[in-house]
């Protein structure tokens, strides 16, 4: 195969992949040419109100109703199909996981330069400076926020972070991201020895809870069709063990057999000391075509998946297909018709064929008006800024999973227990599972729905040999110290059934 050369800027270290030629021209124009109309100046002068809401009024959100101050703090991803308004102190990462979603069998330089980083000196180096890592796709491609949007407290230099590093504990809040709404206002269903600021009402909320359609009466006439014929389904033909011809349906949105071959990857890192994951029959399920923030219900869709795939407890309340968008937020509603967490409706002023956000609350009253077990556990920083919330996360998701795990001789534990649905400041994801590295350092395994998996990811599915560790590909799916530490809050909720015994990982 022949080795593909990365663009390289001839004034300083940026780097693109041949493919990108309009963002190593945009880079260039940005960070280089003076008088550039592209270059984006200091302290830009505010768009007119009229032109700051044009996207929101296009979309159908009411244009009458004043944005909240956290609007500004969002920006619209400029990837053409995703439609998500993501926080501008999270946008690199962001587009560091769109990148990532490209990645092919034919990135062959990009994948030797993620290896040569990580075996030179000078990452060695960082390592001893620094135990957070930049990522691989940090280290090759710059996605870096122009000068004009970046603030001191969001791209701290190496001094800053030495700095910060030796006065932990001593941050204020106003530095860290935390939940907008939480569980703890919904009781009886919330442990009650957790010291957490209560809501500054119990009444309706706004943008900066709900997301930028949070007023909205009914989401747009194309997308409401979009979501009610679902995703794409195709049948392909495969070649079965026994060699008879196999027809097998594709769904756009989903991707079976993802666990698997990250649990074969997490054994070929020589950097992990242990590794869990959880019941193989999890789907990845992301996004379709421009819909936005939909992420709470495909992440309880995620968490349906499985029990489905296994059988578990309340599967007959979902026979056939994952069930859409739609169909989700009608149990919700259902769940508030019978008094469960009853005071979402207050709060979102109900959320069925709207854009509103989702949490927590909702999955679980979800889950609940299903007769479906669940727990929540909520975890903030400590007071005294010692103990911080991602830490006591990472402490109750190995518990979780230790609960589950057989040992077999092998470093990873591939246990039969349900996935996680993961709440942090404006996002959820689906845990799937927790990796310790020899350095003591933690990261958790995850499916983030705004992304899908990547080329190079559906070429290994189904492979039961690999033979080469593949930490390029392992990226999209982990979740490290470095990203979740600037969240102050988190909720998890669980599905606590006893999981179903039978085998499923040699199936």
């Amino acid at each position: 195969m022949a080795e593909t050369a990365l663009l390289t800027c001839p004034m300083c270290d940026f780097v693109a992949f041949p493919s990108d030629t309009y963002m190593m021209q945009l880079h260039f124009e940005q960070e280089h040419i003076e008088d550039s109309p592209f270059k984006i100046k200091h302290d830009p002068e505010p768009l007119p109100s009229a032109l700051s809401t044009l996207a929101l009024n296009s979309t159908g959100d009411r244009g009458d109703v004043p944005s909240d101050p956290e609007d500004s703090n969002t920006v619209l991803c400029p990837e053409a199909d995703c439609g998500e308004a993501v926080l501008l102190t999270t946008l690199n990462e962001h587009l560091d996981l769109h990148a990532a979603e490209r990645l092919t069998l034919d990135d062959e330089a990009a994948v030797s330069q993620y290896h040569h980083h990580h075996q030179s000196g000078k990452m060695q180096n960082l390592a001893a400076e620094d135990s957070t890592l930049p990522s691989f796709l940090e280290q090759n491609f710059n996605t870096q926020l122009p000068e004009g949007l970046r603030t001191d407290g969001h791209h701290p230099s190496g001094e800053q972070r030495k700095l910060k590093r030796r006065t932990r504990g001593n941050s204020t809040a106003s530095e860290k991201s935390t939940l907008g709404r939480t569980i703890a206002s919904f009781n009886p269903f919330t442990k009650q020895n957790k010291s957490v600021k209560p809501p500054k009402s119990n009444l309706r909320l706004g943008r900066s809870e709900l997301g930028p359609h949070a007023w909205e009466d009914r989401m747009p006439t194309w997308l409401h069709k979009q979501l009610e014929e679902g995703p794409k389904v195709t049948v392909v033909n495969r070649i079965g063990r026994d060699g008879r011809l196999i027809k097998q349906e594709q769904v756009q949105n989903e991707t079976p057999g993802i666990i698997p071959i990250l649990a074969q990857l997490s054994a070929l890192d020589r950097s992990v000391k242990e590794a869990y994951y959880c019941h193989p029959s999890t789907l990845h399920i992301g996004k379709t075509p421009k819909e936005g923030g939909f992420c709470g219900y495909r992440n309880i869709q995620m968490l349906i998946s499985y029990i489905q795939g296994a059988h578990a407890q309340g599967f007959e309340e979902f026979p056939g297909r994952t069930p859409g968008i739609l169909k989700l937020q009608d149990l919700i509603e259902r769940a508030w018709d019978r008094g469960i967490n009853t005071i979402g409706r207050q709060q979102t002023g109900g959320i069925r064929d709207t854009r509103k956000y989702i949490g927590t609350p909702e999955a679980q009253a979800l889950f609940l008006g299903a007769q479906i077990d669940c727990a929540v556990e909520m975890f903030t920083d400590s007071t005294d800024g010692l103990i911080e919330a991602h830490e006591q996360l990472f402490t109750a998701i190995e518990r979780y999973f230790r609960q589950g795990a057989t040992p077999d001789g092998s470093n990873v534990y591939k246990t039969l227990l349900p996935p996680i649905y993961l709440q942090q400041p404006g996002h959820s994801l689906t845990i799937i599972g927790f990796e310790r590295h020899k350095d003591s350092s933690c990261n958790l395994m995850i499916f983030d729905s705004m992304f899908h998996a990547s080329p190079r990811m559906h070429q290994l599915i189904g492979r039961k040999n690999i033979r080469t560790s593949r930490p390029e590909v392992m990226h999209a799916y982990r979740r490290t110290v470095r990203q979740l530490r600037r969240h102050a809050a988190f909720e998890i909720l669980m599905l606590t059934a006893h999981p179903p015994l039978f085998p499923a990982w040699d199936v």
